[in-house]
Order: structure tokens, then sequence, then C-alpha cells
């Protein structure tokens, strides 16, 4: 497993490569993907991680990811207590009670194109309602407010992002998490691996050593 690395993500986020064939998408390995996903993160000890799906696969089918997720976690890592919560559309969807009052020891988004394109109407609506009762003149509108609100509806800013791909194809995940996050995508066979997670995982730590963060 990854050790002795000077700094992981607080978010790690995942653009997987669901399998289209004529028929059917292969829902059972994606979710088996994404749930190994789960567990390495959970191991190398990073709170935060999203994974994105184009077609909201794993959204259909997040009671089960959460069941998957839980058992490849308790296997990985069997000394350590750990209490995954699921997020969907930004809200809080699937968590195991915890009796002791204590936080989720990891907390998962699950988004797809869906979520960029809902948050996007909202944002929009919102402000044009705020410009419609005078509350804001449409020249006071800046990129702060609505990234704020953008991130607000979907999920907090990523630190890094793992394309789990061959190419640089972002398959419509939300822009603005963008702008601040390292990326490493596969450039050799875009096979889902653990090597391709702890290598991206080791970029991150180098660079955020040469740059002294």
């Amino acid at each position: 497993m990854v050790s002795a690395l000077s700094k992981v993500p607080k978010h790690l986020s995942a653009i997987m490569n669901a399998e289209i064939s004529a028929e059917k998408t292969d829902s059972n390995k994606l979710i088996q993907e994404a749930a190994e996903f789960a567990a390495w993160s959970a191991a190398a000890g990073i709170p935060t991680i999203s994974i994105y799906d184009e077609r909201g696969i794993l959204k259909h089918h997040a009671a089960l990811f959460h069941v998957f997720a839980s058992l490849r976690i308790k296997a990985l890592v069997p000394n350590q207590t750990h209490r995954v919560s699921v997020y969907l559309e930004g809200k809080l969807s699937l968590d195991k009670e915890d009796h002791d009052g204590r936080p989720p020891s990891l907390i998962i988004y699950l988004i797809s194109e869906d979520d960029g394109r809902r948050a996007m109407g909202d944002v929009t609506e919102a402000f044009a309602e705020q410009v419609k009762c005078g509350n804001i003149a449409v020249e006071e509108i800046s990129v702060g407010p609505v990234a704020e609100q953008l991130h607000s509806l979907v999920m907090p800013a990523p630190d890094l992002i793992v394309l789990f791909r061959p190419e640089l194809k972002l398959s419509g995940y939300p822009p603005w998490h963008l702008q601040q996050a390292e990326m490493e995508f596969l450039r050799d066979n875009g096979k889902f691996s653990y090597v391709a997670f702890a290598h991206a995982l080791r970029n991150y730590a180098d660079a955020e050593m040469r740059h002294g963060k």
C-alpha cells in the first residue's frame, strides 16, 4: 500500500472509464472498481473522495456501491473502524449511524454529467431571481459567488483528479472543479489498477513538495 508520502490530497476525485458495449454498461465492474478505489483511498488516509461516471451508473446503484465499498474498506484495513458516508447531488444520502457521534472516516460524492447541468441551471435561476427582485445588479455578479454556489450544489473542490482512462477526456466533469486541482491521467493503457492510483498520489506529493505546499 501507499506509505511514507509527504502529503495526500484532502479530496481525491476519480473519473472512471465505464466500458460501453452495444447493449449495456458493465455496471458490476464499475461498482467493484469504484469500491476498490474507495478502499485504497481510506487506506491512504484520504478523508474525502468523489467518483465521476458520466451516465450516473454509480448514483443509480448507490446503495449497492455503499455496501461494496464498506466491505472492501473493512477487508483492506481490518484493524480500524470505518464509517462511510455517501453524498448524491451534494446531499447526504447513505450513512451508517454511529452511536458514538464520531464523524465519518470517509466521505464519498457520487457525481455524473447531470450534476453539472443541474448546478448550472439552479445557480443561473437563483441569480436571475436576485436580479429580478433588485437585490443585486447584473454588473455586481462576480466569479467568486457563482463558483461558491456551484461548489455547494455538487461537492467541495478536489485537490487531485485522476482519470482512469488513457486519454484526457473529461466527459462532462463539472468544469469549475478543474481550476485549482492537480490532474493525472493514464497515458499508457488506461487500465484501472492500484499501480495507477499509487503513481498519481506519489506525483501529487512530489508536486506539493516542489511548490512548497
